[in-house]
């Protein structure tokens, strides 16, 4: 059993330490703002920050990340900047390049 923080709640999930984070974040627990992209670090697709830091979570093995903090696209609040900086530009359509 590993124990996460993602978007400021506890999650335990069971799962090998060297399962890839994105597939925990979209198989296990739902999260599917994060999405997979390339599979190889590349696209950014699968982006979330871990302890404020941008990683790319098709390659970060959930072990590596427990007892850190990760943020995916669900826990950006809708009056964030970002956020409110993509609806006035009219940028969320498919929804495929915004978590990265």
């Amino acid at each position: 059993m590993i124990s996460l923080e993602i978007n400021g709640k506890k999650h335990d999930v069971d799962v090998g330490p060297e399962v890839p984070l994105l597939w925990v974040l979209r198989e296990y627990l739902k999260l599917t703002g994060t999405k997979f992209g390339c599979g190889t670090n590349m696209c950014g697709a699968c982006t979330v920050h871990v302890d404020g830091k941008a990683q790319r979570s098709c390659q970060l093995a959930v072990g590596d990340v427990k007892g850190q903090k990760i943020t995916t696209i669900e826990g950006i609040p809708e009056d964030h900047p970002l956020k409110q900086a993509w609806k006035m530009e009219q940028v969320p359509q498919c929804g495929y390049c915004q978590p990265g």
